[in-house]
């Protein structure tokens, strides 16, 4: 029994180190498209790119659910917003796919 146990904890450990490697991956990849798919024209991160839209904090502010909206559908969020924006996000909107969005939501969500 305590043999199985042994073996349990070490599948738990070994998926948990996994885990955390791809999520690291994950996070790293969307840090890299922030950059390179121009988002820093428009939001600023750690005091890098346009100060008009300081993110900073924004995964204490913003759902992953929500930051998905933003990069999938911009116009249904901005019709949300107490003001409007002097430039709009749907009008920038980058190509990106699937994978792309997953790997930004997660750099965003790495930002409280």
């Amino acid at each position: 029994m305590s043999h199985f146990v042994l073996s349990l904890a070490g599948f738990v450990l070994l998926t948990s180190v996994a885990g955390a490697a791809q999520d690291a991956k994950q996070v790293e990849t969307g840090k890299q498209l922030f950059s390179s798919k121009g988002c820093t024209k428009c939001h600023q991160v750690s005091g890098r790119g346009n100060k008009a839209n300081v993110l900073d904090g924004v995964a204490s502010k913003v759902s992953p659910a929500d930051m998905k909206k933003w990069l999938t559908n911009p116009s249904e969020m901005e019709a949300k917003l107490d003001h409007k924006p002097k430039v709009k996000m749907s009008s920038k909107k980058p190509t990106l796919t699937n994978t792309d969005i997953d790997a930004l939501v997660a750099y965003l969500q790495t930002l409280k």
